[in-house]
């Protein structure tokens, strides 16, 4: 029991998004890692949050909300051309529409 005690958190840590179980993938967290990625709402958009990683747990970013699905394809498919080619991006942390969680009831 105590051992499940431990894992507990570490296991719900790895669910957090931009943190994944590989230690070497990027990490919103990181300096230097340009994000991109999208969460489906309850109503049926998505919004698009981006941004560069500042070192903390919970960068900055900016979000576009309200958008369709070709919306968010295509603002989503623009940040990634633009993360590619920007020489601030030190790695790249990008979920598109289809790799989206579900929307949460209620929120």
């Amino acid at each position: 029991m105590t051992r499940l005690l431990v894992l507990a958190p570490l296991l719900l840590a790895a669910c957090v998004e931009g943190m994944t179980a590989d230690p070497a993938a990027p990490r919103m967290s990181q300096a230097g890692t340009c994000f991109a990625f999208v969460t489906a709402q309850a109503d049926g958009t998505y919004t698009l949050t981006t941004g560069i990683g500042d070192g903390s747990r919970t960068p900055p970013g900016q979000q576009k909300t309200g958008l369709s699905a070709k919306a968010v394809d295509a603002a989503f498919a623009q940040e990634n051309k633009i993360m590619q080619i920007n020489p601030e991006c030190l790695a790249i942390y990008a979920k598109d529409r289809t790799q989206a969680p579900p929307p949460v009831p209620g929120a």
